[in-house]
């Protein structure tokens, strides 16, 4: 599979357009990456091993929400007030003001060196009750309890991210797709997708939600391409099988020629879409609505 990335410049210009039961802006602003700069094996966070801690999951990446950021900006995690929050791989814990007053941001030692050159690999822990004292931490040990600082319910809100030109947050799943079946669905309960893939000119993909640890689907997962920087061709509405959706480009465009292509999820009673790849906060519904380029992934049809 091939991923393409277009560099530009974007201002944040807020476009108000009405829903039905909300009133969102078009915020363009870039929130969203994707795959993490490398792939390493996590723990749970609250967990001290790779085989235990794996909570329900209230709210995933990239998921379409009626209240709060939109669409989520990370992972929440069912965790009663002061339950241990430890490090899901060797790095360095450093205290932050977040969601909450005692939160963390937490630089990975990815290539297991125990010298901070990994580059910006990050991952964010709002919400904390309390934390432990900054510095090294190995994968597993105590970085603090968690909480209900800035929020109704306690929970732990993580996510890996980059704070290069801006909080960005990545995908979760890739980090944890080596854990059975049963921890997170091999990383899927994370990210309202995943598994991205081409093959035969076909790209498919995982999607669902999780609303309070219930496995719930899109009410319609949708399909946008086009050949050029152009206008979007409105594919249709995907089928899917199992948790599996797939779109097959044969006969959409000619032989040889590259495509460029994304999905549009939409949670039943909620305003807002999604996208993948995900990229601004609240973005625009239909993508020709603006000039503002959204992000694709890009294959070549065969």
């Amino acid at each position: 599979m091939k991923r393409k990335i277009t560099a530009f410049a974007l201002s944040i210009t807020a476009i108000a357009f009405l829903f039905t039961s909300n009133v969102f802006a078009a915020d363009y602003s870039i929130v969203f990456g994707n795959t993490p700069p490398s792939i390493v094996n996590f723990n749970s966070p609250l967990s001290t091993t790779s085989t235990s801690g794996f909570a329900a999951v209230n709210s995933k990446w990239n998921q379409p929400r009626a209240v709060g950021t939109n669409p989520h900006n990370g992972v929440d995690l069912k965790a009663a007030l002061n339950t241990s929050v430890y490090a899901p791989y060797d790095g360095w814990a450093t205290g932050i003001t977040g969601a909450g007053s005692y939160d963390i941001e937490f630089l990975v030692d990815a290539n297991n060196n125990n010298k901070k050159d990994d580059g910006d690999y990050k991952i964010r822990f709002y919400h904390m009750n309390s934390r432990e004292p900054d510095g090294k931490k190995s994968k597993g040990t105590l970085i603090g309890k968690s909480g209900n600082q800035g929020t109704s319910a306690a929970h732990l809100h993580f996510g890996v991210c980059s704070t290069t030109g801006g909080l960005k947050w990545l995908r979760n799943e890739v980090n944890y797709r080596h854990l059975s079946s049963t921890n997170w669905n091999s990383g899927k309960d994370l990210d309202a997708y995943s598994v991205v893939a081409w093959n035969n000119n076909t790209a498919s993909f995982t999607s669902y939600i999780r609303n309070d640890g219930a496995k719930e689907y899109f009410s319609e997962v949708r399909m946008y391409y086009r050949t050029s920087s152009g206008t979007w061709t409105d594919g249709g509405a995907l089928t899917r099988s199992g948790d599996v959706y797939s779109y097959n480009f044969t006969g959409k465009v000619p032989s040889g020629t590259s495509v460029q292509w994304m999905f549009r999820m939409i949670r039943s009673g909620v305003s807002q879409a999604a996208f993948s790849p995900a990229k601004f906060y609240q973005p625009n519904n239909n993508p020709n609505a603006s000039s503002y380029p959204y992000e694709y992934w890009t294959n070549t049809v065969s």
